[in-house]
Parts: structure tokens; sequence; C-alpha cells
């Protein structure tokens, strides 16, 4: 039965009359259900139900959310009628008082509350849980208050600023400023840029070059008797053997360790890789950088032990990878066993991509080569950075910052029977992202700007190359002699052109310099900036007494066309019908005939030609073109340079016409890496990483051209001049590919 304060409910539900019995000094109900007006007449009720809702009063609208902790669901459909207060003052003092010990109390506590206040468990924890609604309803208003108030702050201050720029005042004082010019505080900008980014330039490459000078001049401290010098070596072996071992372990296993990738060969599975090896054998990856881990496997001409006497000169192997290998030093031999046995040697690599905004990247590695059983040869390369437990290097090596590192990385050789080997190469490098621009970072994640698919690619065509230089076999009338010629001159035109847009030219040279230039490709809402590098230079040995400096003009930029494949813009470009579209400087619209040919590799495409256009200029002499064209799943290039027809016929017949053989120019190709792939699971990933997301799946392009011509006159003179004309002309031709290409969208990289 229901208690409150002195007050005694009886209810009868089989006579549905209702009998009160008051305390003390209270009277009874007479037969006819009237009371004494003297006393406060309590509410009645027909069952139990009613009774209880009667107890809770009028519902709190916040309990009307069935996800509300504290909900509690209205069995009534009729409308409620006004209730009087159901608790004594008393029993409201009491349950505060547990409020603020609890707020969520068991049921236990409140059978004991309602126990000693008179009130039910039930109604206990009704209470409670208004209670709760009405501190939260409270602290909502209370919080959008302050929002609101902030809120007309905000909107204040706006107004204000507004009412300052179109006024032009100071907001601080309330003075009037001086009218602000966008664009000319844009162009003091990039002009105070362009000039600071030459003074780096500058310094770097003088710092760079005192460093690789000294790097023979100092003591190897292998030879040093010490011990410090026996224990760094030491160190060195070990990190050699085990990074070995390592390296043979990945260039074995098949799946699940390596999952094959969508668009051709394999990546490392993170989640097999850090169950079989402790990430603390290598030290763990720096902070802020992304993993790019690939395999590829082809066949090689050579033998097995060739290429590794190759790989082991340091000279050599710059020039087997001209367009992966920028520069190389070579250090101290650690181990000087058997040539079976293995060597290991210190090296610094610098890597580059054909592109002028992506930075090179610089390494500090320890090769190892080894004979790992009858006919199959391993060569691996690891960095050595912080091994010695500092972060210190051998004198000889860049004491610089180092944006990357090379876990074991390499290629396991296997000779063949019939001339050629098996090369499966591995690259698992980790890299400082945030030095990467953002449209970049697919390539090089995928594998395709510094992975084993580029290395791979890079060794078959410089092998192809070995062999068409000393075949006695060529199409149409070439001797052997003269395809050989050709290669030679193709083969400096190649190394000139990745110098020119892989880094600034002759940066180390006092008189070079660096600016930037802007102009717009397309018309209306197609229309984009587009930022030309250009970099002026004086060619060495041109200054003769008595004769005016020869400067050379090379200008770079690079540009985007998603969903344009890059076969697309590869097959447009050496079209000799369609030339004269984008060549109009060296063809002048006409029609470009193929004089002579090399065809190198077992892709369409890979060849080195003369070209012959019908453009004349009133001489003797015709001006010829020599070109390159070469693709492949890492990229493609269509170098050219214009040549006289004496110099050229010079050079195909054994003579050096390097004298007269002018800087090139052309276009290098590359996916932007944005196909669907079946990607390996990742490590921990980064929020550096992400890219402009487009709908499709199509592969992109990376285009980047270059162009380069000899100025008319000396600097400073015919600079400004060259800059604009030269700028106007490669935003015409990149407009022009556009169209041919069909490209739908452009956008500066």
């Amino acid at each position: 039965m229901p208690v409150v304060g002195d007050r005694v409910f009886f209810v009868s539900s089989e006579s549905h009359q209702r009998k009160v019995t008051m305390g003390k000094g209270g009277q009874q109900a007479n037969k006819n259900g009237h009371l004494d007006l003297n006393e406060p007449i309590p509410q009645l009720w027909n069952n139990d139900e009613d009774a209880i809702d009667d107890f809770l009063g009028d519902e709190d609208p916040a309990h009307t959310d069935p996800e509300d902790e504290d909900y509690v669901p209205n069995r009534r459909s009729k409308p409620s009628k006004k209730r009087v207060r159901r608790h004594t003052p008393q029993q409201i003092q009491e349950l505060m008082a547990a409020y603020e010990q609890c707020t969520h109390p068991d049921p236990e506590a409140m059978q004991a509350l309602g126990t000693m206040i008179g009130l039910a468990p039930k109604l206990v924890k009704f209470w409670f849980q208004n209670r709760r609604s009405q501190v939260k309803k409270k602290d909502q208003q209370e919080q959008n208050q302050q929002f609101q108030q902030a809120n007309a702050s905000l909107k204040a201050e706006n107004r204000s600023l507004r009412k300052a720029i179109l006024t032009q005042t100071c907001v601080t004082c309330c003075g009037k400023t001086l009218p602000f010019n966008p664009l000319l505080e844009k162009q003091q900008l990039l002009t105070k840029n362009a000039r600071l980014k030459d003074e780096f330039l500058r310094a770097f490459a003088i710092h760079s070059k005192i460093i690789r000078d000294s790097a023979f001049t100092q003591p190897a401290p292998w030879i040093s008797s010490s011990s410090s010098s026996e224990a760094d070596r030491e160190a060195l072996l070990r990190h050699a053997e085990t990074s070995m071992e390592q390296f043979l372990v990945l260039a074995t296993k098949g799946e699940p360790m390596w999952l094959p990738a969508a668009d051709g060969g394999e990546m490392l599975n993170h989640v097999e890789y850090r169950a079989k090896f402790s990430p603390a054998l290598f030290r763990l990856r720096p902070e802020g950088f992304a993993v790019e881990a690939t395999r590829d496997t082809a066949m090689v001409w050579g033998s097995a032990a060739e290429l590794v006497v190759i790989f082991m000169d340091m000279a050599r192997w710059s020039e087997t990878f001209p367009g992966v290998v920028a520069s190389v030093v070579a250090g101290d031999v650690v181990s000087t066993g058997s040539f079976a046995d293995g060597q290991i040697q210190l090296m610094n690599a610098e890597m580059w991509v054909q592109s002028p905004r992506v930075p090179n990247r610089t390494v500090n590695i320890l090769r190892y080569s080894k004979l790992v059983a009858e006919r199959q040869w391993a060569v691996m390369d690891v960095s050595v950075d912080g091994i010695f437990g500092q972060e210190v290097l051998p004198a000889y090596l860049p004491a610089r910052y180092m944006g990357c590192r090379l876990l074991p990385s390499g290629c396991l050789l296997e000779d063949m029977s019939n001339g050629y080997c098996k090369v499966t190469w591995i690259v698992h490098a980790e890299y400082d992202e945030t030095t990467m621009p953002t449209v970049f970072k697919p390539l090089f994640l995928n594998g395709k700007a510094l992975g084993a698919c580029r290395w791979l690619t890079s060794l078959q065509r410089q092998r192809e190359y070995a062999t068409a230089l000393h075949s006695s076999l060529y199409p149409g009338n070439n001797t052997a002699a003269e395809a050989a010629g050709m290669l030679k001159l193709a083969q400096q035109m190649m190394a000139s052109f990745y110098a020119t847009v892989s880094g600034p030219i002759a940066q180390s040279q006092a008189t070079s310099s660096i600016n930037d230039w802007f102009g717009s490709i397309g018309t209306g809402v197609e229309r984009f900036d587009v930022a030309v590098r250009m970099v002026t230079w004086e060619k060495a040995g041109s200054s003769v007494a008595g004769e005016p400096a020869s400067w050379f003009l090379s200008a770079t930029t690079t540009l985007w066309l998603p969903g344009t494949p890059p076969e697309r813009v590869f097959d447009y470009l050496r079209n000799e019908q369609r030339r004269g579209e984008w060549d109009f400087v060296h063809t002048d619209g006409a029609v470009v005939e193929e004089m002579s040919s090399v065809s190198m590799g077992y892709l369409a495409g890979n060849v080195t030609s003369i070209l012959s256009s019908n453009k004349t200029d009133g001489t003797n002499d015709r001006t010829l073109i020599l070109q390159e064209a070469r693709t492949d799943a890492s990229g493609s290039l269509v170098v050219y340079t214009p040549i006289g027809e004496e110099a050229m016929d010079a050079a195909m017949g054994g003579g050096d016409g390097a004298s007269d053989f002018p800087t090139p120019s052309g276009f290098a190709i590359l996916p932007d890496g944005r196909r669907k792939a079946c990607h390996a699971p990742s490590p921990a990933p980064s929020t550096s990483s992400s890219a402009p997301v487009l709908r499709n799946d199509t592969a992109g392009s990376l285009v980047t051209m270059a162009y380069q011509v000899l100025l008319p006159g000396p600097l400073p003179d015919t600079a400004a001049g060259a800059f604009d004309d030269v700028g106007k002309l490669m935003c015409h031709v990149m407009e022009k590919i556009k169209n041919a290409v069909e490209a739908e969208i452009v956008l500066p990289a």
C-alpha cells in the first residue's frame, strides 16, 4: 500500500470503492463518498498503475526520446491531468542529498533510500531519471547561450573586417591604409622566393662539392688500428650478414609474403613481414616516413657473374642506370674476401626521377655481393645510417639529412642456359613523404618511381643497348659503325636530358641562375596558371678571349593529365605525321620523315632515329633531328635535339660530333599511379599520403616538358625577353598536346 507522509491509502479492486483512512486528527468519508471540506482532499485511483502515474506527476518532455538513457515510456494514451506535488519537502531534501552523492544509484541503494523516506524504489528511480534530465537540459541551455554569444561576437568582428576592407582602413587604429595590389604583391613574393631558392641551391651544391672532394683525402676509418675502428668494422659486417639473411628470405618466398599487384610485379605483405621479422632489427620507421616495397622478375641478357662485376664497380653501375642514379661516391671496402666469398663496400648514392618537382633521393648504403648457391648470386643494399649506436657516419660520407633509408634490397641473379640470367629485383625503402609533392605520392607508393620495376626495366634497356652497340645486323643501309655512332650520340643526349629535367643545370657555377616564370593554359573556366622553371647557365669552356660567352636557357614544367593514359601521350608525340602540330620550331609545321633508325627491345616504340623535315633555311647544311623514344611500365621518354647534317655524318662515321652537340629538349611521361590495384595490407597509414581522388580508375599521366635554347646575347639583356618567349612557347605546346590526346582535365603538378 502506498505511503505518503502520515497518510495511508487503501485500494479495493473488487468493489471499486475507495476508502481513505486519514492520519491523526483526520475524518472518515461517509457512505455517499463525501469528505469533510476542512481536510485536504486526496486523489483517488482506480488501480495501481494510476497511483504510480499520479506520484510521478506530469511527464518530463525530455523523456520522449527512446535513445535517452533516462527515457520512461508513456503508458497512458489520454492527456495527463494537472498534478499536485506528490513529494514532501523532507523527501525532496533527502533525494537531492542522495543525488549529490551519486547520480546513478544501484537498485540496492534506491531500495534503502525509498525505505528511509517512505517511497517505493520505482518512484525513487523515476525521480533520479527526471533529475538527470533536468540537469542535462540546463547544461545544454547554458552551452547554447555561450555559443550564441560567441557567434554574435564573430559576426561583429566579421562586419568590422569587411567594413575595413571596403573602406581601406586599419582595424587597430582606424587609419587609412595604402591600396592593396594582389598581383604586384604576388610578383614580389615570387621574385623573392626564386632568389632564396637560387641561394639555397648554390649553398647546397658548394657544401656537397666540398664533402665529395674531401671523400678520399681523409684517412679511411677501417685502416686505422684503433679499437673503435675495428669495432665499427665488426658492426658493419654483422649488419651486412643480418641484412643478407633477410634479403634472401624476401627474394625466395612467394605468397603470402608477396602479393601480386594489378599492374604487374608484386607488393610486400606488411602483415606477414612484421610477423616474420622483428621491427627493431633495423630500427623503427621514423615518423612521417612512408614505405614502398616491390618485387619484380625478368630475363636479362648476360651472365650473373658479369652483372655482379658491373654492380660492384661504381662507375659502371652508375652508367648502367643513367635514368635512376644521379651520382655515386664509392667508400671503403669493408670486406676484401674472394670474389665468390663476397665483397662488402660502402657508398653514397643519389637517385632521381625525371621531373623538376621531385626531390632527389640520397642514401648511404652498404653493398654486399655473394655467391649464395651454384650459378646464383645475390647483390644486396642496405642503409647504414645510425647502426653504430649514434647518428654518425664515416668521414667520407655526406653528413646531411637523409630523407630515405633502404631496408634489405637488391637483386638475386640466377644463370640460365641460353645466355640470359633470371633477375629478381627487390626495393624495400622508407622515405620522408612530407618532402614529396602530393601529386607524385601514389607514383612512389606503388613503386613506379624508384621501385623494382624501374630498376629492372632500366637494366634490361642498358643490356639491350650494349647488345645493339656490338651487333652487325641493322635495318636499312646502316653499317655497324654508323649505328654505333648514332647510339653513342643518343646516349650523350639522354645523359644531358636527365640532368636538365631532374636537377638544376650547373648549379655549382657562380654564373648560373634559377627563376620561375608564370603563364597560363586554356581559356575561361578551363584556364589555369603554369609555373615554368627557368635556368640560365654559361656553357663550360665557351668564354674565349675576344668572343662573347655562350649562354643557354633550360625551361622545364610538369603537368598532370588525370584519366589520360601515358601510352596515348607517348603515341602522339612520336607520331611523325603529326609532329608538325607541336614541334613547329624545328619543322615549321612540315611533315617529318625518318631517315635512319635503330630499334632496341621487344616493346614497340623503343627506337633511336634520325628525322628530317621539309623545312629549308636556304643553306646547304640541313638541320636533322636526332630522337630517342623509350617506353616501358615505369614511364616513357621522347627526347630530341637538332643537329647539323655534317656533324651527324661525322658522328656516324666514327668521329666526335659532341663539339657541335646542342642541349636536348623533350618529354618525360610518367604514370600518375592512380589506377586501382590490389595493394598489400599497409603498415601504419600516413596522414600526408592522401592525394586528389578521381571518380574513374583510368591511369593518368604526369608529363614533364623540357626545352633548351641558346640565348641570342649576353645576360641579363636577353633574359627577360627569352623567359617570356620560351614560356609562352611551352604553354602553347602543352595546350596542343592537351587537345590532341583529348584530355578532359589538365592540372599543374
